[in-house]
């Protein structure tokens, strides 16, 4: 009986469920109605349960549940409910972010499923969260692949130097992208003169495949920038205004004068001097007693010049006004915008009527408008110009030997606090006879160097549809030109009067006892720079059409530039260009492009070269063995590149292959009065092979989208290989007394990865969120470079990094005088405890020249990397970017001296080296011999900043509406506003220009806390 009821319970499950099952089909199309075939459909309690429609949309599934899942790529994704109907059509919505997402590339646009190549991109709009007047500081940490320093934050020349993908080749231009603007070039410098209010996109290509098409400028990479234009519609306009102030992210503190003194002193002492001889006047007791109770400040001042020159904060304006609109056959875009920087030195009251701050006064205007005059025939015209106007004071000082940067003079020995007081007891400048000129006097009596420049381009086109000849055919015609001039105003006095006090008797002793009264300023030639102009001409045929499920595309480009540079002969560029490439399916992608193109700067049988590269995609993802298996991924593509790109950026002569003859004025005498006659000499040498430097490019790469799109991984290997370097030889002995040409001898290895994770997801109607993270390593490598042959194996440059450092190896601190004794002899010093011991390298017994090593990291950071994240809720938005990078050193061996025209005591100082501290020291006994360049002056200028955050709102609609406007939003955002770092003892900011003294020679690095508000009419 029980296993008869146990067969009945049994058989009613099984009626039971196939009860519930249900037969479930239909069809999947567009939104046009139109079949989709190979659509996904799943049944979403069990995933394992699905099925593909077929050519014809068709579907049929046996589902046990009453809720399927429907995805493909470039469609959104949909949970279907099942009702009484059985038989149901799908309509599919496109997903614009999949399927029409496109990437700028060389002359085009493409789709990102089916693109090959390596590209990084981002949005004006995210651009200008940033309130950094230069793009290329906005760009800091948004992209991987992209390397940046900047080294200098003067209003005006604050721009970072940008590298795409490190350092290539050792000499110092080849390592600047390519810059292109709406696809035609533009100059370098010209890059931090956009106005990020005009950007619609910026990509940086990376590898052969998106490079080989500008042939001989493409091997440092290119940034491509896209405008905004017109769409159809009525006129919106957007006005947006901005306040800020700027301060400086670090300065230099040091010591007070008593502190200061006693460390000099002590120093004195130690070297052997007698310290009332080396500092007279300054170190007896009873002079020290008066620094440290400051009873005399004329006498025996303490001032802090940074901050006598110095603001808190300077003001930073930024107005943009744009208008966007048009109609189907007529759109524009006409944006105005102006940005205004202040300097940080003080307002000193002046009888003179002139500003010898520094600061930019920039004005921008755009015009973009395009015209379809019929179905097949289209124009765009763009103005764009800029103006802008640069201000710096003349700061003179007219020392023997020359005056030092400014920035570097207030840091230096030469400006202690204890030097001189700004102001005398009767009002007039402090000074010291041979010393440096008061810094605060040269604010009131300098003058200024102002410079203004103009910047007009015009860029012409028209694209012609071929249809009648075949479907997809088209061709382009472009003409661009570009006009920049510039000229210089100075109004500049050379010194003025200050006055030193006699200690022993206070009477004040003029400095110049020439100078009477205040010279006149003079004002300068009005230095011109004749007009750079260039005319860039384009023809571009273009093809690309669908054959079911093939599609075939295509691209050739003739491209011809003149540059006119002033009264110098025009240099030439003239390039042909090609790119053809198919998929099937958007499954299997190849392409191939190549550059053949030439300059006027090398000769005629090394003018032309071909540059091919070729490239593969597979979108694994399309497959339907992997539809029906894997349902995490969305999207995974595998792509990899091969190509030969070059660069023709030379330095110096521009025709390397003539040889160059130098003039001199008064180089012979004759006559019975002897008179100077002008000379010709032999120059250097020309050289007929000159050619470009050539790199190989190789790139494999992958993106994928996990959970529904919501995740995106993007990742890239690169293999570089630079050759053909221009390079000096180095084999050849001076005094073989030639000026010889350089020669494409130099190889470089180039290789590195980058990552790039997007994650963006929407919780509700209220509420969505992104976080964004990338990171990017790049090492480089010499692989040969023309040395002398004598140069010993640990101080060759070849096999090291190109800029890599060379130093002892430091051991610490000689403790005693019995650490010395046993320790390796060091040629031509004197050495005591608490001077630094050096590693014997060769193991000779003796520390000499022979015994420096390459030590550290090199200049530009091998890793960069940058974090992002966001929401908006409601009204409200906010995000923040965090930027870093790593790797990367900086020597203080000369940052760090004192009691010359190096260094000012400050922190650091006081953990010096004595007896009694040799076992907590960090820094070696004052007076001694251990300056040298060392791994124990290396500091680690690895770094992350708070690079960028911004808090927004937008006034309710319904307010808006009242207020007739569609659009209010009150926003903040701040640049550069925290950095964590392993300098700040040093006072030294981590993106500071390396080597011996330049730390502390540029305008203070800034950040930037700003208010804003953006109208939209």
């Amino acid at each position: 009986m029980r296993k008869i009821i146990l067969l009945c319970f049994m058989l009613c499950l099984g009626t039971m469920a196939f009860a519930q099952q249900i037969a479930l089909s239909g069809k999947v199309t567009d939104k046009d109605g139109q079949p989709i075939p190979q659509v996904t459909i799943r049944e979403t309690a069990n995933p394992k349960n699905g099925t593909f429609s077929n050519h014809n949309g068709a579907f049929s599934l046996n589902i046990n549940s009453n809720k399927i899942s429907v995805s493909m790529m470039g469609f959104e994704s949909q949970v279907i409910t099942i009702g009484n109907n059985h038989k149901i059509t799908i309509k599919m919505i496109d997903n614009s972010a999949d399927m029409d997402e496109v990437v700028v590339v060389g002359y085009a646009k493409q789709k990102k499923i089916t693109n090959t190549g390596a590209i990084s991109s981002i949005t004006g709009k995210e651009l200008r969260q940033s309130p950094a007047a230069s793009i290329q500081n906005s760009l800091a940490g948004r992209l991987p692949g992209l390397f940046q320093q900047q080294t200098s934050g003067q209003p005006g020349k604050d721009a970072a130097n940008i590298y795409i993908r490190g350092i290539s080749s050792y000499t110092t231009n080849p390592n600047r992208p390519l810059v292109i603007v709406d696809d035609v070039e533009f100059q370098y410098d010209q890059l931090n003169q956009i106005d990020p209010n005009e950007v619609e996109s910026i990509s940086i290509l990376k590898d052969a495949s998106t490079t080989a098409i500008y042939g001989i400028k493409g091997a440092n990479g290119v940034i491509v920038i896209t405008t905004r234009r017109g769409k159809e519609g009525p006129a919106v306009i957007t006005f947006r205004t901005e306040a800020g102030l700027q301060m400086p992210t670090i300065l230099r503190k040091s010591l007070g004068s008593y502190e200061s003194l006693l460390l000099l002193k002590e120093q004195a002492i130690n070297a052997k001097q007698d310290p009332n001889v080396a500092f007279p006047g300054l170190v007896s007791d009873e002079a020290l007693e008066h620094f440290r109770l400051g009873d005399d400040p004329f006498r025996y001042p303490n001032v802090n010049w940074y901050d006598e020159v110095m603001k808190k904060s300077a003001v930073q304006l930024r107005n943009n006004i744009d208008i966007n609109g048009g109609t189907k056959s007529l759109r524009y875009f006409i944006s105005a915008g102006s940005i205004y920087q202040n300097g940080i030195l003080k307002d000193v009251d002046r009888k003179e009527d002139f500003d010898n701050n520094y600061y930019l006064k920039r004005y921008n205007i755009r015009s973009n408008i395009d015209l379809d005059v019929n179905k097949n025939l289209s124009l765009k015209l763009d103005l764009s110009t800029r103006f802008s106007e640069i201000n710096e004071p003349n700061l003179p000082d007219p020392m023997a030997g020359g005056a030092l940067p400014f920035w570097r003079r207030i840091s230096s020995g030469l400006l202690g606090p204890w030097v001189y007081p700004v102001r005398n007891a009767d009002g007039s400048y402090g000074g010291k006879k041979a010393g440096s000129l008061n810094p605060v006097g040269a604010l009131e009596y300098g003058g200024y160097k102002r410079s203004y420049s103009n910047d007009l381009n015009i860029n012409l086109s028209a694209d012609q549809k071929l249809g009648f000849i075949t479907e997809g055919l088209s061709i382009k015609g472009v003409i661009a030109y570009t006009n920049k001039s510039q000229f210089r105003r100075e109004m500049t006095r050379g010194r003025f009067p200050v006055y030193s006090i006699i200690p022993e008797t206070g009477v004040l002793d003029p400095v110049y006892p020439e100078l009477l009264r205040i010279e006149p300023l003079v004002r300068g030639s009005g230095d011109y720079d004749a007009p750079f102009r260039r005319l860039n001409l384009q023809a571009i045929l273009n093809y690309g059409r669908q054959f079911g499920d093939h599609n075939v595309y295509g691209l050739v480009l003739s491209n011809r530039t003149s540059d006119i540079d002033g009264a110098r002969a025009p240099g030439n560029f003239q390039g042909y260009a090609g790119r053809v490439g198919y998929n099937f399916k958007s499954r299997y992608l190849i392409e191939f492009n190549a550059g053949y193109n030439g300059s006027d700067r090398f000769k005629a049988k090394n003018r032309f070269g071909l540059f091919p590269a070729v490239s593969a995609g597979w979108n694994i993802s399309e497959e339907p063995f992997f539809k029906k298996n894997i349902r995490v991924i969305n999207y995974l593509k595998f792509r990899g590149s091969y190509g030969t790109v070059g660069s023709d950026e030379i330095i110096a002569n521009r025709y390397l292959y003539e040889e160059v003859y130098n003039v001199a004025n008064n180089g012979y005498y004759f006559g019975e009065t002897p008179t100077g006659q002008p000379r010709v000499t032999p120059g250097t040498l020309g050289n007929d092979d000159v050619r470009w430097e050539k790199e190989h490019k190789m790139n494999i790469g992958l993106d994928m989208k996990l959970f529904d799109s919501k995740l995106e991984v993007t990742a890239d290997y690169f293999d570089n290989l630079r050759y053909d370097i221009l390079s000096a030889r180095e084999t050849v002995p001076l005094y073989s007394g030639l000026d010889l040409p350089p020669v494409n001898k130099g190889r470089v290895s180039n290789k590195g990865f980058e990552l790039e994770l997007n994650h963006r997801n929407q919780i509700n109607d209220h509420f969505q969120y992104f976080i964004r993270a990338n990171a990017s390593f790049a090492r480089n490598k010499i692989l040969f470079r023309d040395e002398p042959d004598g140069v010993a194996a640990n101080l060759k440059k070849t096999g090291r990094p190109v800029g890599q450092l060379f130093g002892y190896i430091s051991e610490g601190f000689y403790y005693d005088e019995a650490d010395i004794a046993n320790s390796p002899k060091v040629l031509g010093k004197t050495l005591l405890p608490g001077d630094l011991k050096y590693k014997d390298v060769n193991g000779d017994g003796v520390i000499d020249g022979n015994d420096v090593a390459p030590i550290g990291n090199p200049e530009i950071p091998e890793i960069t990397y940058g974090f992002s994240a966001g929401f908006s809720y409601r009204d409200f938005d906010f995000s923040f970017l965090l930027q870093g990078a790593g790797r990367s050193s900086v020597s203080s061996n000369t940052l760090l001296q004192i009691g010359n025209v190096n260094g000012i005591p400050s922190a650091i100082h006081l953990k010096r080296w004595t007896p009694e501290t040799r076992d907590v020291a960090e820094y070696p006994r004052l007076g001694g011999v251990s300056f040298d360049a060392s791994t124990f002056w290396l500091r680690p200028a690895d770094y992350i900043r708070l690079k960028n955050v911004e808090l927004g709102y937008h006034l309710p609609k319904s307010l808006s509406k009242r207020l007739r406007l569609m659009d209010v939003r009150f926003y903040a955002n701040g640049l550069n506003l925290f950095t964590l770092n392993k300098l700040k003892i040093y006072d030294v900011d981590p993106e500071v220009k390396r080597g011996t003294t330049q730390a502390y020679e540029n305008y203070p690095q800034m950040k930037i806390v700003n208010f804003g508000v953006q109208v939209t009419f």
